[in-house]
């Protein structure tokens, strides 16, 4: 019979399947996921644990009761002693939510903070959003996450986005940390308008860099969802006159500086701009991520091939150039399931999703 010290439940398998996402950089989903992450566990000399039971673990058969070695062998290789250890941090994130009034995962209604956004009592949420600054990274994602999920269940969030526009933990961690591209929440469009009134392009950098994040992110739902009006005035804001620099261009983060140049792309696209120009800067594009590559990091590589990538099927460019973009960046596939350089860049863009709110509510 399987050891069990501790217990192997939906909140663990939960977590465990988080982190795993942390340190991979994609969510396992399918067998050749688990058939790469068996591999990977093997490299390390943690030994061997096949794809079946990995896939029997992470995608949480309540009738397979994996042995605690097996347990253990996993949270390893996230930097764990062992299964023990990894329950004992993971309960200590629960009594964290519990704390701060997240008493279920099943039913919404039982958060303290659901109840104080949809009775729009936001004194008890000002102070706990205002006296956030200095816990751990881990709490701040914890207390987003139950924000975002109290807010998709809530009809009318205006007076929400009106009262704490301003607000910086929601500024920082919900808008700009756990910003949905997919705009799931009633008006979150809105919302971000708010959160762009705080922020004047020529006062600051900083400034800049929020205000050009803020207006992408726009810029780009009202593109996939066709409200070309909107989407034609944000993209005149952006793209008529210069908002940067060459020397702001390389001091704002990686994030927005790709998103704002790569949907300059559409833009293009949306204006009717010549064929030559079009493909022109597709050239150009491709031959910045050439120049910058060898300067960034693993996650800001992956930032830029995504945000080229997405552009890319957007505006269905060439697949010569979507297969030019896979050739340059070949060595991040190296996490990936075997196989997958050589699949459709539509197959391939999600390996590289970069949005933190993504890792934890999948579309």
């Amino acid at each position: 019979m399987a050891q069990q010290l501790y217990p192997f439940d939906t909140f663990s398998v939960r977590e465990l399947n988080l982190q795993l996402m942390k340190k991979l950089g994609y969510s396992i989903k399918s067998k050749s996921d688990c058939a790469k992450l068996s591999e990977l566990i093997f490299k390390e000399g943690l030994g061997l644990i096949s794809q079946s039971t990995l896939y029997r673990i992470l995608l949480y058969d309540k009738a397979h009761k994996p042995f605690y070695n097996t347990l253990t062998i996993i949270t390893q290789f996230l930097g764990y002693i062992d299964w023990e250890d990894f329950c004992k941090t993971i309960h200590r994130k629960k009594k964290l939510e519990y704390t701060n009034g997240h008493l279920s995962h099943t039913n919404l209604e039982k958060s303290l903070l659901y109840q104080c956004i949809q009775l729009e009592n936001y004194r008890p949420l000002e102070a706990l959003f205002n006296n956030i600054g200095d816990v751990e990274q881990e709490a701040k994602d914890s207390i987003t996450l139950m924000l975002y999920d109290s807010l998709l269940s809530i009809s009318d969030t205006m007076p929400f986005f009106t009262y704490f526009g301003n607000n910086t933990f929601i500024r920082e961690s919900f808008f700009e940390y756990g910003v949905d591209p997919s705009f799931r929440i009633a008006n979150y469009d809105e919302g971000f308008r708010i959160y762009l009134g705080n922020y004047t392009p020529d006062k600051s950098l900083l400034d800049l860099q929020s205000f050009i994040f803020g207006n992408c992110v726009l810029f780009r739902h009202y593109c996939v969802k066709g409200d070309w009006d909107k989407a034609l005035g944000l993209g005149q804001t952006l793209y008529n006159t210069p908002l940067l620099s060459a020397t702001e261009m390389e001091s704002i983060y990686v994030f927005p500086r790709l998103r704002y140049l790569s949907l300059k792309l559409v833009y293009l696209k949306l204006t009717n701009a010549n064929a030559a120009l079009i493909e022109d800067y597709v050239h150009y594009l491709i031959d910045y991520a050439k120049t910058v590559y060898s300067s960034l990091t693993y996650i800001e590589r992956r930032i830029v091939f995504y945000n080229l990538g997405d552009v890319f099927l957007q505006t269905n460019v060439n697949k010569f150039y979507q297969e030019q973009l896979k050739a340059l960046f070949e060595n991040e596939f190296a996490l990936f399931p075997e196989g997958l350089l050589h699949k459709p860049l539509a197959k391939v863009l999600p390996y590289f999703e970069p949005n933190g709110l993504l890792q934890h509510r999948p579309t």
